[in-house]
């Protein structure tokens, strides 16, 4: 992670410590798979803290998946940081833009659901607003399909000059369900229909569907017992070695515990 506000230096040095990372693991298990990561911000000039959702943070994302494109690695990227305090504007534009670009340039996974505040904390309704996201974003990168079936040109011989439409028309009921990308949290009403309907926005709706979603989803195969033992045998692992090299104090392996306890009511 770089903090340098020179994108193209901060691209030659921290290339260099991932390809050093990756030879050394390749040294150690030839043939492990890999994904690069590399995320930067700027130094925010005004205070001094991290400037997280910043256009240069896009930028250094874009120029890293065309260089790691070319060497053929798979690259990932993260677009689910702002400096946002609250779900708001800023933190949508932010992270879509951060997506879009992020997609557009070559990544091959994105992380992006649930943050708020620089990854501080997760909430249910940010991501469920970051499916409205990604679900744009998905049907951007797709494109289009231009086909013989897709150009329809004879459906629009067929149809003709106005009063013709296209409404009644097997075509357009096949094709407006794959071509039409349909947020769930969006506000898609006529004005008239927004204030009947109580003027509500965006989060609204989500908040009313992540309610929906705890009421009714339901885990249809939940771990075996066995599974269960061998991630907490992982996690025990992990502990002791982070135990054993300083990785982790006494006093945040106390608070670790204690949040762990949460989930076992």
């Amino acid at each position: 992670m770089n903090r340098s506000i020179d994108r193209s230096g901060s691209i030659v040095t921290n290339n260099a410590e991932v390809i050093t990372g990756i030879v050394m693991l390749q040294l150690i298990k030839p043939g492990t798979r890999v994904i690069a990561d590399d995320y930067t911000f700027p130094m925010n000039m005004r205070t001094g803290s991290p400037a997280f959702g910043d256009v240069e943070s896009f930028l250094h994302q874009v120029m890293f998946n065309q260089i790691w494109r070319y060497y053929g690695v798979p690259r990932h990227n993260c677009a689910g940081v702002s400096s946002s305090k609250m779900i708001d504007l800023q933190d949508s534009y932010e992270r879509a833009i951060a997506a879009i670009t992020s997609a557009l340039s070559g990544a091959n996974m994105i992380a992006l659901h649930g943050s708020v505040s620089s990854e501080l904390i997760y909430h249910d309704v940010q991501a469920i607003l970051d499916d409205d996201i990604a679900g744009i974003v998905r049907r951007f990168i797709e494109g289009e399909e231009i086909s013989d079936e897709t150009l329809a040109t004879d459906l629009i011989d067929e149809v003709g000059a106005i009063p013709g439409y296209y409404l009644d028309k097997a075509h357009t009921r096949k094709w407006w369900m794959k071509e039409q990308s349909m947020p769930k949290a969006a506000d898609r009403l006529t004005y008239p229909e927004w204030e009947k309907a109580g003027k509500k926005s965006c989060i609204d709706y989500a908040k009313e569907r992540m309610e929906e979603i705890l009421k009714t989803h339901k885990v249809s195969k939940p771990l075996t017992d066995d599974q269960e033992d061998a991630i907490e045998k992982i996690l025990k692992e992990a502990r002791e070695y982070c135990k054993k090299k300083g990785l982790i104090s006494d006093q945040e392996m106390k608070r670790y515990r204690e949040s762990m306890r949460l989930f076992d009511t």
